[in-house]
């Protein structure tokens, strides 16, 4: 049952953004030690000194089943069950062990890269310490399960794809944590707006009229909303606009003004200014030479 599997990283898999050092799946019966000896050096601790992962690796920690602790801060025990997601960040201070009456069963992922830097962090998933609740025996769990194995079985050969298949079950799991921010059931709904704002750039839209259509006051609305897209509606509405214009100079010779006019700008001279503010020059310089800054 107690299967771990060590992944050395190469210096091209580094420069890739994204890869996995490890996996595993352990199951500690009642009054059974805890850590188990066999880990290697590099993540063994004990419940005295706790444990701290190096400033370039993540650790993905499902507890399957069972009960147990973890603590962050000295003296701050959380409780943790089957079904419960931890993702435990480089430089923090952890521990964490089985209930000796329950025992419990764990699987687990590490991951690092420049790449994840961004995406671990909020809007994406909360500051540490980050904990997230499914049910038990779900979709994530077979999906982890399954992606542990892979790992075992193909990361020397196909690196790359395993990395890739990891982000992705950190994506599923951005999605489908269900207490993400208070977000919860209006994650479809903030989705549909976003979608219907992108279908009608050219239009004036009414947010408390799209709050109203998907049954939220227009401040719960916002409020979900920037915590879904980092940013308010309008906003949004106004880099979707960007993009698009963007898009249009680049790919077409479609006329400013018109340009101005299809992306729903008021005037050719409120686009032009906006524009430069938002990418650095003009829209003239941009469809001469591409000049936009970073």
């Amino acid at each position: 049952m107690n299967k771990i599997h060590y992944c050395p990283i190469g210096q091209i898999q580094r420069q890739f953004g994204i890869y996995v050092t490890g996996a595993g799946r352990e199951k500690t019966e009642p009054d059974e030690p805890y850590p188990h000896s066999y880990h290697s050096s590099d993540y063994f601790f004990t419940w005295r000194k706790g444990r701290v992962l190096p400033d370039w690796e993540y650790q993905l920690l499902y507890i399957r089943s069972g009960e147990g602790e973890i603590e962050f801060q000295r003296g701050k025990h959380i409780p943790v069950c089957g079904g419960t997601v931890i993702i435990l960040h480089p430089g923090e201070w952890h521990r964490y062990r089985p209930n000796p009456r329950t025992g419990w069963s764990e699987a687990y992922v590490g991951i690092g890269g420049k790449f994840l830097e961004r995406f671990m962090s909020p809007p994406f998933f909360s500051k540490p310490p980050t904990i997230i609740h499914l049910a038990p025996q779900g979709k994530f769990d077979r999906d982890l399960m399954a992606l542990v194995e892979e790992i075992r079985s193909t990361s020397a050969e196909h690196p790359y794809t395993i990395a890739l298949k990891t982000l992705q079950l950190l994506a599923t799991l951005f999605e489908g944590d269900s207490n993400r921010r208070g977000i919860g059931v209006h994650n479809v709904s903030i989705r549909q707006a976003n979608l219907h704002i992108a279908h009608h750039l050219g239009e004036v839209v009414d947010f408390p009229e799209l709050a109203a259509r998907f049954g939220m006051s227009y401040s719960l609305f916002r409020k979900r909303f920037k915590a879904y897209n980092g940013m308010a509606p309008l906003e949004y509405q106004l880099a979707l606009r960007i993009r698009r214009a963007i898009h249009l100079l680049e790919s077409s010779d479609v006329p400013i003004a018109q340009i101005a006019e299809e992306t729903g700008f008021k005037s050719h001279a409120y686009f032009s200014r906006l524009f430069r503010a938002r990418t650095g020059c003009s829209p003239i310089r941009f469809r001469r030479d591409g000049n936009i800054q970073q």
